[in-house]
């Protein structure tokens, strides 16, 4: 009777005999064995990936055999294509250890030792050498790892390990309109099921509500409740906007709290998604309430308005109270536009991706609820009390122009993913140091991109805002001048030569060179002036004004300034000296 191989290696043999089926390295090299379990049925061979001897996160290979050794199934994970660049040693387990810690503001809360290990990590079809730093928390009891890029030292992923409740359903991402491409669907269109995504619902409680860390729905009247968990219903059902609004706000909050916001969100919101009979959703921060519209089309069926509102949520906590007045209202609601849009707008394709509420919109001027490409300037169409919402539009083009300027509009979706999240990040940093006006907002991005990015845009960001009026242009020069001859005689001819450059912002439409000349006693003898038009920004101009020197002149040393002027506002000059003799 022959023997039975041991299960390993009739595992790698099995694997070898089908590496084009699998794609898989010759060697097989690349695995490593990480356990064998006996089951009644046979064995469980499982095997991890690695690269240069570090680990591919979540990378397996599961080989179930029966008591023989003959393969019944394979689950593969394996990435054949992988290649990292030999990389050098970046920030220090130590280091990795404190950002992460630093991340998630729980020292207080450690329950045990935080270790780290190096591992090769994946994020949108990109490969990281990363940390893995294992943080294990008490009150409540909890355990997160955290990756951060080995060279970067930035936070890639925040992952929860603590198993909770995971239940099933339907939703819309955002709305029909962008799934099917359609823009002339009704509210009594037919909704075909390619329209819904079958999605996970994380976090729950395990309750059978929709009832978990973030939001709760709890005071929606006649609740869904399945104790299976699965929630899996059409628009026709009412219950349907409840798995909407559970699905989206808790997909956000996670969502935010990768980018690295971990603070935020941390308290449950509480949802009615069946609120007044009326098309009109808000937030009540007193109770921390979400309430969604019942009209025409329920608010709540629409995820770009879910998010929208749940924008208040984290503004409120970010500076409590934004929003609530006429004046800081617009900033308010052409940030929850803005979020929304930007969240989405990789959705088939980015069809429809600059207007918010395309589903909630149907019937409405343009068919959205707003949108974020308009072409309003401040502060001209700014209209003032009563119109936060159309005012708002003004600040969602801006950080939208923003957005695109950092890449949002690139041919590659990998960048334009970068751009969302850099972006999005960009935002919510500067919203902590919100205050009254657009102005002051616009400074809170400034600052925010000297914060988290050193200053990477602000050059682009600048530019958006100025062109949307809502910073004035920096008007900027350069000069340089010399005289010739340094040493000149009475009645003879002196001549300036002055080189400027256009530093600023703004095209130069009218400006001018004003030299001016003083004696000892700083008395001015002598004005030239020279105009200066339409000069481009970067741009340099040289020109010469000459100046006979009059014969009632008396010799000495005298002084001269170089000045330039736009808008009869001085904005550089320089100096120097000349020695008039007999």
């Amino acid at each position: 009777m022959k023997d039975v191989e041991h299960p390993e290696r009739a595992a790698r043999n099995f694997l070898l005999d089908n590496l084009k089926l699998f794609k898989m390295k010759e060697s097989l090299k690349d695995l490593t064995l990480i356990k064998i379990t006996d089951s009644l049925g046979g064995s469980h061979v499982i095997f991890q990936q690695f690269f240069n001897e570090l680990p591919i996160h979540n990378t397996f290979i599961s080989v179930h055999m029966d008591k023989k050794n003959l393969v019944k199934k394979v689950d593969i994970c394996y990435h054949p294509d992988l290649y990292i660049e030999s990389w050098e040693m970046g920030i220090s387990q130590e280091e990795a250890i404190h950002i992460a810690i630093d991340a998630l503001k729980v020292e207080k809360r450690l329950s045990g030792k935080v270790s780290g290990e190096l591992v090769i990590y994946q994020k949108r079809e990109k490969y990281y050498v990363a940390w893995r730093i294992a943080v294990p928390l008490i009150n409540p009891i909890e355990e997160w790892h955290v990756f951060i890029d080995l060279k970067a030292g930035k936070i890639l992923d925040i992952l929860d390990m603590l198993l909770k409740a995971t239940g099933r359903g339907r939703v819309f991402i955002p709305n029909p309109v962008v799934v099917l491409g359609d823009r002339n669907l009704t509210p009594e269109s037919e909704i075909p099921d390619r329209a819904y995504s079958k999605v996970l619902l994380n976090e729950l409680d395990g309750s059978g509500y929709l009832r978990g860390i973030h939001v709760d729905t709890c005071i929606t009247p006649n609740r869904a409740k399945e104790q299976n968990l699965i929630f899996n219903y059409s628009r026709s059902d009412p219950r349907f906007k409840e798995v909407m609004a559970y699905y989206h706000i808790n997909e956000a909050q996670r969502y935010i709290r990768g980018l690295g916001f971990t603070a935020l969100g941390s308290e449950t919101i509480k949802v009615n998604v069946q609120g007044d009979f009326v098309d009109n959703s808000y937030y009540n921060p007193d109770t921390r309430e979400l309430i969604f519209g019942t009209w025409y089309i329920d608010d709540a069926e629409d995820a770009d308005i879910i998010l929208h509102e749940y924008c208040h949520v984290i503004l409120d906590e970010q500076v409590p109270g934004f929003g609530l007045n006429w004046n800081t209202c617009p900033i308010a609601e052409g940030f929850g536009d803005f979020f929304a849009a930007c969240f989405f707008a990789e959705i088939n394709e980015g069809f429809n991706r600059e207007c918010v509420g395309d589903w909630n919109g149907i019937g409405k001027i343009g068919n959205c609820v707003s949108r974020v490409d308009n072409k309003k300037h401040y502060p001209e169409d700014f209209l003032g009390l009563d119109s936060c919402d159309r005012d708002g539009e003004i600040w969602s083009a801006a950080l939208w122009d923003i957005y695109l300027e950092m890449g949002g509009d690139s041919k590659t979706k990998e960048k334009r993913l970068d751009a969302r999240d850099n972006a999005i990040r960009l935002i919510i940093e500067s919203n902590f140091n919100l205050n009254l006006k657009f102005e002051d907002a616009a400074d809170a991005i400034i600052i925010a991109d000297k914060t988290i990015y050193d200053g990477a845009n602000e050059h682009l960001i600048r530019q958006v805002l100025v062109k949307r009026g809502i910073l004035f242009p920096l008007v900027k020069v350069r000069v340089q001048a010399k005289v010739e001859p340094h040493v000149v005689h009475i009645g003879s001819i002196l001549t300036f030569s002055i080189n400027i450059t256009n530093t600023g912002e703004v095209v130069w439409k009218k400006a001018k060179i004003v030299v001016s000349i003083h004696n000892e006693n700083h008395l001015m003898v002598k004005k030239l002036t020279k105009r200066i038009n339409n000069m481009q920004v970067g741009k340099q101009k040289s020109l010469e004004k000459s100046w006979r020197i009059p014969k009632g002149l008396k010799k000495g040393e005298y002084t001269y300034t170089a000045s330039v002027y736009y808008s009869r506002k001085k904005t550089g000059s320089v100096e120097g000296k000349i020695m008039v003799i007999a």
